[in-house]
């Protein structure tokens, strides 16, 4: 097995084509191919965004409902049960929060690539596979 030198998935020795991106693996990768396969990684960040502000949402919810309905609908003081389900509201909205920043973070540095192009990227991964090494 050896990996796509587009989308780096695992791919067999003898397969011609990539079976995630579809680039041709006879030959180097075409510039076409390259920028499809960073379109599509871009696209998939994104769309964790979705995942994360979905939670976030659930947190912030959470974070609210909770004192409401045990501190004014039942009339008491908040328990523990609900002082921990306002915890863990506050944890996912934050822990969203942090994923956002990270996805937009990546999504910034995929297109940095993006526009620098597929050589001069190719160019920065050598000299950062040799920093690694040396």
């Amino acid at each position: 097995m050896t990996n796509c030198p587009v989308c780096n998935s695992k791919v067999d020795e003898k397969a011609k084509f990539c079976a995630e991106c579809g680039v041709q693996l006879a030959n180097a990768p075409s510039e076409r191919a390259w920028i499809v396969a960073m379109q599509e990684k871009i696209r998939t960040a994104r769309h964790n965004d979705n995942l994360f502000i979905a939670v976030a949402v659930v947190g912030i919810l959470i974070t609210v409902l909770v004192p409401y309905i045990t501190h004014f609908v039942r009339y008491n003081n908040m328990d523990t049960v609900s002082w921990s389900l306002t915890a863990v509201g506050i944890v996912l909205f934050i822990g969203s929060a942090l994923g956002i920043m990270n996805d937009n973070n990546n999504i910034k540095e995929l297109i940095r690539q993006l526009g620098k192009g597929q050589e001069e990227t190719e160019g920065d991964e050598d000299e950062d596979e040799k920093e690694d090494k040396g």
